[in-house]
């Protein structure tokens, strides 16, 4: 577990890594408690009857890592961290740099003895620059029989660059000094690549973002980012992307502001911002083209950029942590147009596929910027609402409730009637939750009567029937709660008939799995199964994964012990 690789730069918390742990090791999402408690606990039964070795990578306090350990008899722990940590209770194990003659041996096992013997005379100035690395010595292996490179005095300053006097500025850090090493020995094209796409903390990027960045074709850069991989300055994720070490990226953001210059850094990062977000807008408007909360195409968007709506969730999935940290460069770039429509396309993501805890951050900094740029606004109620959905599904109900009144509040000062029942409808959402069923349904009630006031001729009356589907659904949720199982049925199947004519295939499966529960409430279980299948078929083909998830248990309660 990298305890230090996490989405806009920063380390994971306990409850992050706990949820990673526990799907790590066969939980389904649905199954992950929301609360750090209680997945402290789930955690704790999990792991108590397994051998395990656990390894905490990259720790940075007590604090972060004690939730994480257990005293399963047949758990071992071992914390790794660049310095000791203060109030943990663990055995030291102090580990410096590798020796020479391991150095020396470590380098034998990647070259060959033969070619170790050939670069003899070399050696000893290798294995003091890599300063008993593993990163550094094996980034050096490839040029032992070359050692010049190694050795030589440092090049002439280039463009933008003050003269370093030689490499004090990565005489500290071995591994930064083999980055550097390896840079030098770069094409242009490809050290202009390694550059720029270092300048932010991207997590896992692919060749269509770095090819934009640089401004060169996708062919082109994939075959840049295969030959930094093979020089070890760039790692290959387990599904293709490529990433940065930490002091690596460290020294690829130095290069670039030695040889880009504050201006070429601007626009480069600017470049990287402007591809995901047209990404996500893309993606977004087609996993969801009939939500009026998905922002509106850009002018000069990609075309058929996704197959379907579950191609477009799943990219949308897929690139949430550079999409997370597009958010927070954004913010920090000063433009908050830009922060908002990031953070309405996250939207689908969030209703079809949760990763709530991957989007919170940067709803929390959509907010913010919302609330401080344009108060009182649609934006801003939309922003509020996600946020407060996305709480509510993380069962942080008091904040999330703050959040729906919020959404009301600017929904009600900017004049949209159409996004004021939605935050009223939220509202009911998080007491169905809390299993108020009472309060929700009053809630569902009150935004019927707001749609009410939206006449033939007002904006939003399109949407209408739609939201009153929606709201139909969602009374008839808050009724089987209150054990009214007929009056639940009318309503749900009321909704369900709507959303199979106008071809909603999303909210026709949200309908199937209500219904099926109301029979199942209703000891109607042969009815139910196949309700279940065809809202598995249909939210399968959605890539709506947490819906699957639980369809999936929701069956298995259908079929019982016959099968």
């Amino acid at each position: 577990m990298d305890l230090g690789r996490r989405g806009t730069g920063r380390a994971h918390t306990a409850g992050s890594a706990l949820r990673e742990l526990l799907l790590r090791l066969g939980l389904r999402d649905e199954r992950i408690p929301p609360s750090e408690t209680e997945r402290i606990d789930a955690f704790h039964r999990v792991v108590a009857d397994r051998k395990l070795l656990l390894v905490l990578d990259h720790a940075r306090s007590a604090a972060q890592i004690t939730p994480l350990l257990t005293s399963a008899p047949s758990v071992l722990t071992l914390v790794v961290a660049r310095r000791p940590l203060s109030g943990l209770d663990a055995f030291p194990v102090p580990v410096g740099p590798l020796g020479d003659r391991d150095a020396a041996r470590l380098l034998a096992k990647i070259v060959g003895k033969q070619v170790m013997r050939s670069a003899r005379a070399a050696l000893p100035a290798v294995l003091a620059r890599c300063g008993g690395s593993p990163y550094a010595l094996r980034a050096a292996a490839p040029r032992l029989l070359d050692p010049g490179p190694l050795t030589a005095a440092p090049p002439p300053a280039l463009p933008h660059q003050e003269p370093t006097g030689g490499l004090t500025m990565s005489d500290s850090d071995p591994v930064r000094t083999a980055a550097e090493d390896a840079y030098r020995l770069l094409r242009p094209d490809a050290a202009r690549l390694y550059r720029l796409m270092g300048l932010r903390h991207w997590p896992a990027f692919d060749a269509e973002a770095a090819a934009w960045v640089a401004g060169t074709d996708v062919d082109a850069a994939e075959e840049l980012l295969g030959g930094l991989a093979d020089a070890l300055l760039l790692e290959h994720t387990d599904n293709g992307r490529y990433r940065y070490r930490p002091s690596v990226r460290a020294h690829a953001e130095e290069a670039a502001y030695r040889h880009e210059g504050i201006a070429g850094c601007s626009a480069a990062t600017t470049r990287a911002v402007e591809y995901y977000l047209r990404l996500s807008v893309t993606a977004a408007r087609a996993a969801l083209p009939e939500s009026w909360r998905v922002p509106d195409a850009l002018a000069d968007g990609p075309d058929g950029a996704c197959a379907g709506r579950g191609d477009a969730v799943a990219r949308l999935a897929v690139e949430l942590p550079n999409l997370v940290e597009a958010v927070a460069t954004a913010e920090e770039f000063g433009k908050p147009d830009t922060v908002l429509t990031l953070c309405r396309a996250l939207w689908p993501l969030q209703l079809k596929a949760g990763h709530h805890e991957a989007v919170l951050p940067a709803l929390r900094i959509g907010t913010a910027v919302a609330d401080a740029q344009v108060p009182g606004s649609r934006t801003a109620g939309a922003l509020h609402a996600q946020l407060a959905y996305t709480l509510g599904e993380l069962q942080l109900g008091e904040e999330a409730g703050a959040e729906a009144a919020a959404a009301a509040r600017d929904e009600r000062a900017a004049g949209h009637t159409r996004g004021l029942a939605s935050a009223i409808e939220f509202l009911g959402l998080l007491r169905l939750r809390q299993w108020r069923f009472a309060d929700a349904y009053d809630c569902f009630d009150e935004a019927y009567a707001v749609l009410d006031g939206i006449g033939p001729a007002d904006e939003g009356a399109a949407d209408v029937p739609r939201a009153r589907a929606l709201l139909e659904r969602h009374r008839g949720r808050a009724l089987r709660g209150l054990g009214r199982l007929d009056e639940a049925q009318e309503h749900v199947r009321r909704a369900l008939a709507a959303f199979r004519a106008n071809g909603e295939a999303y909210n026709t499966a949200r309908a199937l799995t209500d219904l099926a529960e109301i029979l199942l409430a209703g000891e109607e279980p042969t009815a139910a199964l196949p309700l279940t299948d065809e809202a598995i078929r249909i939210l399968s083909e959605e890539n709506a994964d947490q819906h699957v998830e639980y369809l999936r248990r929701l069956r298995e309660r259908c079929s019982g012990p016959q099968e």
